[in-house]
């Protein structure tokens, strides 16, 4: 068979087996404990590989490539922030927010927020940042879906966005976090195994590394060396170190965990992940370089990659690993910004008589809006998919890592700190892109800003009481842990 039949089919396949999963996690979801953090029993290995896929978007698979690809290999070391944001989440981050999570069942990142801080206000605030920062997130999803399935089956590029759309709702929509982590689970080792596989091929493909070291650096003088600029490789540490640090649908991955043991364990295997996919990419795109010298569209170079270059079947596993990838970022920002609406806004604050049964079914059909909502900005084809991904990474890290890492760690942060460290973050970092990043990457001034938004705002109100504060300060010994388990491997 070709690359194409074989795509497809694969494809097909792994469609298929999340749409039933789905189903089977819509028939054993109970209450919305099991909706929104799959009843609190993930297990380190399909945890781990939940935060790594959840992390891996379109900006990994396409718009790395393609960086790497126009770049050469100094792009490689933007990668330190992610790996290092893993290790801080797992000591610093996880045994806080996850004792927190339990004890007051907490579903929601806006949950921390509300209680953390005392204050409605704060909840609804940190609600709509986080929509307005993943729509954009989600429509570089799209577009990367949209670009793969018009390059292969030549389905015009809105049409292969919608395709993926429908699908990846579908099942969120239905199976809710359950199908998630166990959905992400097998994208995870699909990525693994592609890039695993296709990279030595490629490599032999290329006339071996002896071929690849005399071509590399006739491509450019520092395409082996270093090309980035201080400035866009600190953006991007703080960018998309913070973000993945502090993102609320990976935090919420430790709201799933029985303990704090099984969080370290699971950041483990995420950074196990990551570190072999992100080596594995940067050789990948520098190889395409060199084949492929004068590509117009560098985001095109994984699509071409895997069906050109690539044998069918390992071409075919490549390419799905790409969509699963978009696949895997999608569902897991549906499950926070469709709630951030539905559960945190309408509920918590509107209508808290609201029944459960029917806060689910308005839950469901909120996400549905919200995983739709992204296809009007996909329709204006924006920048390559990786800037764009790291500008939602430097709004969601302006937006949230000061009230994170501060309410975590400083008893003296306040409500109105965490308000204007928010606003003031948000906004300084999308000023700054607006004008065009003068100076340093917006992600700087943004984070910048909310922290001393978060500092100056906190001193000058009124400190917050013991009370409020007993929950987040004082040493409480871990709640007993279910015995049940969505993984018999811990």
């Amino acid at each position: 068979m070709n690359f194409t039949t074989t795509f497809l089919l694969l494809l097909g396949g792994v469609m298929l087996f999340m749409i039933i999963e789905g189903y089977r996690s819509y028939r054993n979801n109970k209450t919305e404990q099991d909706f929104f953090v799959a009843g609190r029993r993930v297990g380190a290995w399909l945890g781990g590989a939940s935060i790594s896929a959840t992390q891996m978007s379109a900006g990994t698979f396409v718009g790395t490539v393609g960086i790497h690809y126009l770049t050469g290999a100094s792009f490689i070391w933007g990668w330190l922030g992610i790996w290092t944001a893993f290790l801080l989440a797992a000591f610093v981050i996880a045994p806080r927010l996850r004792r927190y999570a339990h004890e007051r069942n907490a579903l929601t990142f806006p949950d921390f927020i509300a209680d953390r801080f005392g204050s409605k206000a704060a909840r609804g605030l940190v609600s709509v940042l986080l929509v307005l920062s993943y729509l954009v997130f989600m429509s570089a999803q799209y577009q990367a879906g949209g670009i793969i399935l018009e390059t292969v089956f030549g389905i015009p590029f809105i049409w292969g966005a919608v395709i993926l759309m429908v699908l990846v709702v579908a099942y969120t929509v239905v199976g809710g976090m359950t199908a998630v982590v166990r959905t992400d689970f097998l994208q995870q080792i699909a990525m693994a195994l592609g890039v695993a596989v296709a990279l030595p091929l490629l490599i032999s493909h290329a006339g071996g590394m002896s071929s690849l070291a005399v071509s590399l650096p006739t491509v450019a003088p520092e395409f082996i060396g270093w090309s980035m600029g201080w400035n866009d490789m600190l953006g991007f540490w703080l960018g998309m170190g913070f973000a993945a640090m502090c993102a609320p649908y990976l935090l919420l991955r430790f709201y799933m965990m029985p303990d704090d043991k099984t969080c370290r364990r699971a950041s483990g295997v995420a950074l196990l992940f990551v570190l072999l996919i992100g080596i594995c990419i940067c050789i990948a795109g520098m190889t395409m370089r060199v084949l492929y010298p004068t590509l117009s569209v560098s985001d095109a170079a994984s699509t071409i990659l895997a069906s050109e270059v690539l044998p069918p079947i390992v071409g075919a596993l490549l390419m799905t690993a790409v969509v699963l990838a978009v696949v895997s970022t999608v569902d897991s920002v549906l499950l926070v910004a469709g709630p951030a609406i539905s559960y945190d806004l309408y509920y918590s604050l509107l209508r808290p008589d609201t029944p459960e049964h029917t806060r689910t079914r308005i839950n469901r059909i909120v996400t549905l809006v919200i995983g739709a909502l992204p296809l009007l900005i996909t329709l204006q084809e924006l920048d390559i998919v990786q800037f764009v991904v790291l500008s939602y990474a430097g709004l969601l890290a302006s937006t949230i890592t000061a009230p994170v890492l501060l309410g975590l760690y400083w008893r003296r942060a306040t409500k109105v700190g965490a308000m204007v460290s928010m606003i003031s973050g948000f906004l300084t970092c999308l000023v700054w892109y607006l004008i065009g990043g003068p100076f340093v990457d917006p992600a700087v001034p943004g984070v910048a800003a909310g922290f001393i938004g978060m500092i100056v705002g906190s001193m000058l109100s009124r400190p917050m009481s013991d009370d409020q504060l007993t929950l987040f300060f004082t040493p409480r010994r871990s709640p007993q842990t279910p015995e049940a388990s969505l993984e018999s491997v811990r």
